[in-house]
């Protein structure tokens, strides 16, 4: 079965100014090189007729870095949608942007359109416990910007921790004080009891074991704040395709129907998605293969039309045996896309 093309997500920076504890920035530092994708780039690879053919949708979010702080982000969003109408997400802690730059932002972005602010916070001490050196006056400058400046559509993005676990409420009701759609609470897998090098004494573990992740994979509890709900058009075309998805050894390959999205990391490396594109040294052979398929030295369309994709693409690596099995898939499905 051919890779899906209609959701793509992409690292178009690997910069970020903050040192999460358990960002791969921060775990495997040695292997990490700051680089972002240019306009250039964008426009080599997606070609109009690619994004009229195929794009509906892009996730701007690292694994390393913020997309906000790519030179070319907006350029990138104005050009992608001057060719159709692509949904744009984006994933950023919002630190240290202007008011006119989140303005510039805002016009760019449409109705469909969809920020996540990751805050695990509610004011700068309890916020950077974990996100180190964000800045909560500029984060807030950021959101009350966007809000005045654009009709998108905004999430609250939390994940439970310890220091923040008797505070939901309270992060809830202050979302929907800065006019935020949505609040999602968001399941770690990243604790001692999950992983023994995080220790059985771990620091940011909840106590309260329901806001742990119960598969290999990171889940989330999703409150609407507005009434609002974000239009989806690409599930209409592409959902029923979950059902259709082959089994392979108990694994059903969401790379097969656009659900995590196709990934591109900020050197320009081709992956199925970006849990394979992690820098850790169980993913060794799958970097391999992202040097293999670098759209610096090839093209896009060149890259998915590949026979790989249909004769040689296997799912037996760490990544997908834990993160595509059946029951983490059927769990997880609904709270994804």
């Amino acid at each position: 079965m051919s890779l899906a093309l209609w959701h793509w997500h992409i690292e178009i920076s690997s910069k970020c100014t903050l040192s999460c504890p358990r960002c791969a920035r921060t775990e495997v530092p040695e292997s990490l090189i700051n680089t972002e994708l240019d306009l250039n780039f964008f426009k080599k690879n997606f070609t109009p007729e690619f994004v009229a053919r195929n794009l509906e949708k892009i996730t701007f979010c690292g694994d390393d870095g913020d997309p906000i702080y790519a030179h070319d982000l907006i350029p990138v969003i104005r050009y992608l949608k001057s060719i159709r109408d692509v949904q744009i997400t984006i994933v950023t802690n919002g630190s240290y942007k202007k008011k006119d730059w989140w303005i510039e932002l805002g016009c760019a972005l449409e109705v469909n359109d969809h920020i996540h602010f990751s805050l695990d916070g509610y004011d700068q001490q309890s916020n950077e416990q974990y996100r180190k050196n964000s800045d909560w006056e500029s984060i807030i400058l950021g959101i009350k910007t966007l809000r005045e400046s654009s009709n998108c559509f905004m999430t609250w993005d939390a994940i439970a921790f310890k220091f923040n676990e008797n505070d939901i409420d309270h992060m809830k009701s202050l979302a929907t004080s800065y006019g935020f759609d949505e609040f999602q609470l968001t399941l770690s897998t990243k604790f001692g009891s999950k992983y023994n090098h995080y220790g059985s004494d771990d620091e940011f573990e909840p106590t309260n074991k329901a806001l742990i992740s119960s598969t290999n994979r990171f889940e989330r509890l999703i409150t609407n704040l507005s009434g609002r709900t974000l239009e989806k058009r690409y599930i209409d075309t592409n959902s029923n395709l979950f059902d259709q998805v082959k089994i392979i050894n108990e694994i059903k390959p969401l790379c097969h129907i656009g659900n995590k999205g196709l990934y591109i990391n900020s050197r320009g490396e081709f992956y199925p998605c970006c849990w394979v594109a992690n820098r850790y040294s169980h993913n060794n052979n799958w970097l391999n293969l992202g040097k293999k398929y670098n759209l610096h030295e090839t093209n896009l369309s060149e890259v998915v039309s590949d026979n790989f994709w249909v004769n040689e693409f296997t799912h037996n690596s760490y990544e997908c045996t834990t993160k595509c099995a059946v029951s983490v898939v059927d769990k997880n499905y609904a709270t994804e896309w």
